[in-house]
């Protein structure tokens, strides 16, 4: 048995062994939770979850921002044998019943304060374990943070099958569970290569190798001087992989930020132990131009990462200009991945270009562009991204038909994933991002699907059918979103209003188009469906 054949929480053990239990684990505005102590929260927590019968192979919904309670709940399932369902904290009701359905989900770990939008759980026998940000917050911030929150949950009545989560601690000690790196570990909702939300399974084997692949690339650098500014939220590859795993497996710390301002996190940079960064373009521009961006505490950093959506040249000019004046010539590296495989592919110090490149292949990760018939093409030869790993997802959840579409096996049997995205490669290995072949758009880093979008609207009283396409402003993204109405339905304010609100009840609000306009048609392809490839660059026109 390999050293990552075992569960995702038992590799953390070992990897850490050779530190002092007092090292600090987590960090969260200031109040710390340590190695030990943070093993030793799992293993309770782990225990409460087997005294409601939950078991190996049982599916637990964790629907959590950055807080403490979400990474000991994380490695407390992934302890047993569950499996963690990894759910947005901003998911609608109905989208949260419809998943827990669908999926038999045993149990729900939930914010408190958005308790009171989830109905169906009301009346529901499955247990609800509920989580404050003010567990575990320093006592500077408690008081406040209650105050602000008492009145969204004053209503919720504990008792039954709604607990505190700060209430399961310290009664119960897990028993072993056999767990090995093959068993299905996460349960991650992307759109995966089709462009179609599915649900993406993990194994533990391939999260425990992401964080050897990564920590490889960077030499070994991570360690218990080192900490991660955690922003990117664990239903996410990168935060769950790069910010939280491979971090606390190397020993450093996970500094979380449950919510991202561009002045607190430079505050953390400034007071925590920050020595790495991993983020969004936005997130960076935004620390840029927040004037808090400055002095001494640049020098700490080591690596600031970037994926998600490209690095403009103008952003990633001012980033490193910004961090030289400050005696810090470090690099804003770009990185490529994706739910269904992890991180991929990154530029390093040592590997770097200073144009568009992704950077080269990490450890254990073949890149090559393969044509429509899976034919493997040469260097700047444009066609479909395609890489093999030891990061990849096990599949689809209950779509073995979509398995087929994205996995091949080349002739000497070697498996493969298709990506969905076109690019190249040059001949000296790196990897270039030229366009995405499905319609998933990043809106604020998050993955949204017009598709989604549309198949909601055309449920709408005196919608016909439309069609979401995204736009640039400000260097932003979001959607426009055209309609053409049933005869005899209206187009006003009022419907507008009214068509906004019913997305955002069953939607992400990043599903939420900021212009909605009315249409008499919409361009066609031959095959009768909506040609939005047209109507795309009618905008840009």
């Amino acid at each position: 048995m390999s050293k990552f054949d075992k569960s995702m929480f038992k590799y953390l053990v070992d990897e850490t062994s050779r530190l002092p239990r007092s090292n600090k684990a987590l960090d969260f505005y200031g109040a710390s939770i340590r190695l030990g102590d943070f093993i030793s929260k799992v293993d309770e927590f782990a225990g409460y979850l087997q005294s409601l019968d939950i078991k190996k192979g049982d599916n637990v919904i964790l629907c959590l921002g950055n807080i403490p309670n979400a990474i000991i709940g994380f490695y407390a399932i992934n302890k047993i044998g569950a499996i963690a369902n990894l759910a947005h904290p901003l998911i609608p009701g109905e989208g949260l019943k419809k998943m827990s359905e669908e999926m038999d989900s045993k149990a729900f770990i939930l914010f408190d304060e958005f308790f009171c939008k989830y109905d169906f759980l009301k009346d529901s026998d499955k247990p609800v374990i509920l989580c404050s940000a003010s567990d575990f917050l320093p006592r500077l911030f408690k008081l406040p943070y209650k105050a602000y929150i008492r009145s969204k949950v004053k209503d919720i009545k504990y008792g039954g099958n709604v607990v505190r989560f700060r209430d399961t601690l310290g009664k119960y000690s897990a028993s072993d569970v056999d767990v090995s790196g093959d068993d299905i570990a996460i349960y991650m909702h992307s759109g995966g290569t089709t462009g179609v939300s599915k649900t993406v399974m993990h194994t533990n084997l391939s999260f425990n190798n992401l964080a050897d692949n990564v920590i490889s690339l960077i030499g070994g650098g991570v360690d218990d001087k080192d900490g991660m500014l955690m922003v990117l939220p664990i239903f996410h590859t990168f935060g769950l992989g790069i910010c939280m795993h491979t971090v606390l497996c190397g020993g450093g710390q996970a500094i979380l930020m449950p919510k991202f301002s561009p002045k607190g996190a430079c505050r953390l940079i400034r007071r925590a132990r920050v020595t790495y960064i991993s983020g969004v373009p936005n997130m960076y521009a935004k620390m840029l131009s927040c004037g808090k961006f400055k002095g001494r505490m640049l020098k700490k950093i080591k690596n600031c990462y970037c994926g998600g959506e490209k690095i403009s040249s103008e952003l990633k000019r001012n980033f490193e200009s910004t961090m030289a004046k400050h005696g810090n010539p470090i690099r804003l590296c770009a990185g490529y991945g994706l739910t269904e495989a992890g991180i991929c592919c990154v530029n390093t110090m040592d590997i770097h270009k200073d144009n568009d490149t992704l950077g080269k292949p990490l450890k254990n990760n073949t890149f090559a562009i393969i044509d429509s018939q899976n034919n493997f093409l040469r260097p700047f030869e444009r066609g479909m991204i395609t890489l093999s790993c030891n990061t990849m997802m096990a599949g689809y959840y209950n779509h073995p038909q979509l398995d087929g579409e994205v996995f091949f096996y080349d002739g000497e049997g070697r498996k493969w994933l298709k990506t969905g995205d076109i690019g190249y490669m040059d001949d000296e290995g790196y990897v270039y991002f030229v366009d995405r072949e499905k319609r998933m758009v990043k809106i604020s880093g998050v993955n949204v699907y017009p598709q989604e979008i549309e198949d909601c609207v055309k449920l709408f009283d005196g919608v016909r059918m439309s069609c979401a396409i995204p736009f640039e402003e400000d260097g932003k993204n979001y959607l426009k979103l055209y309609v053409v109405l049933d005869k005899g339905a209206t187009f006003d304010e009022e419907f507008k209003k009214n068509l906004k609100e019913y997305i955002s009840s069953r939607l992400l609000k990043y599903n939420v188009p900021k212009i909605i306009e009315n249409a008499d048609t919409l361009p066609l392809t031959q095959i009768g469906k909506v040609d939005f490839k047209k109507l795309q660059e009618s905008i840009k026109q």
